[in-house]
């Protein structure tokens, strides 16, 4: 990611395992379960985008697609 977009885009692993984590990412965690999405989830800008795999092709393509403007 840094390679890519350098301080334009970062990426933070919250493991939800962790009390401190889902105590500070509650409101966030809420959402995921209430939606139904499987783990590992991932969240741009607060959107949960994809749910249930980690896919670093399409993660890159969603965080160029919002660094350009076009999302």
């Amino acid at each position: 990611m840094r390679r890519r977009f350098g301080d334009a885009a970062q990426i933070d692993y919250i493991n939800v395992e962790d009390p401190n984590a889902a105590d500070e990412h509650s409101a966030l965690l809420g959402e995921v379960r209430e939606a139904g999405l499987l783990f590992p989830v991932t969240v741009i800008d607060g959107e949960a985008v994809y749910d249930g795999a980690v896919s670093y092709p399409a993660i890159l393509r969603q965080v160029e697609s919002r660094l350009s403007g076009a999302a």
